[in-house]
């Protein structure tokens, strides 16, 4: 039903601001490099872990004989190194 979407979607939508407020209190008086690099890998932790275990498989069922799946994550993963490499991160 649309009234009962539209509150989720509000009560989403305000959660964001009172993570950012709660995540200034925490960190309002600096960040050391440390703690943001701690920070950077949770974060990408998360984001593979998602796409390892939402995106790939759902990808593989819309592509059952795999014919376009692995090889853009090769490619995908390429250029993430590449970029790296170019920019001089590692």
């Amino acid at each position: 039903n649309r009234p009962k979407a539209f509150l989720w979607g509000i009560f989403s939508g305000v959660t964001e601001p009172i993570g950012a407020l709660i995540g200034w209190l925490f960190f309002r008086n600096g960040l050391n490099l440390v703690l943001y690099g701690v920070m950077f890998g949770i974060v990408a932790g998360m984001m593979v872990m998602i796409s390892l275990r939402e995106l790939l498989p759902t990808a593989f069922r819309y592509d059952p004989k795999d014919t376009i799946v692995t090889n853009s994550l090769i490619f995908g993963m390429a250029i993430m190194s590449l970029s790296l490499v170019l920019f001089r991160v590692i």
